[in-house]
């Protein structure tokens, strides 16, 4: 019964999150950063019997600064149950959770989100 109240626990963090918190359209687990817009020309979305396969991307308008998207992302992610892997690239986060893999890439004003089954070497 524990495990089911962390479960419904979870479900009200990512459906009601922060007041005007935004979550991308093909992974409404995955948070959007603020000031930032959602490419969905650019969306990509795969069901397999090993998982999903999504590639995303969102946009700021103005001002991007990488290291606070970064920042957002370090500390945001891990409360929705993400555990960061480490990367020998500053423009590259990775994370896993539940047999998914959830890469973000950083280019400028861009942040690329690659959602992977987890390879079965990684822990």
């Amino acid at each position: 019964m524990r495990q089911l109240s962390g479960f419904y626990l979870l479900m009200v963090l990512i459906w009601a999150g922060p007041a005007g918190a935004q979550y991308l359209s093909a992974a409404p687990d995955i948070p959007l950063a603020e000031g930032f817009r959602e490419n969905p020309d650019a969306t990509l979305v795969f069901d397999k019997p090993q998982g999903r396969i999504l590639q995303m991307s969102a946009t700021q308008a103005v001002g991007a600064n990488p290291t606070r998207t970064r920042q957002f992302y370090t500390a945001s992610l891990p409360n929705l149950g993400w555990r960061a892997r480490p990367s020998q690239d500053k423009n590259i986060l990775t994370f896993n959770r539940k047999g998914e893999t959830l890469r973000l890439s950083f280019r400028a004003d861009t942040v690329i989100f690659d959602l992977t089954p987890k390879a079965p070497f990684e822990d």
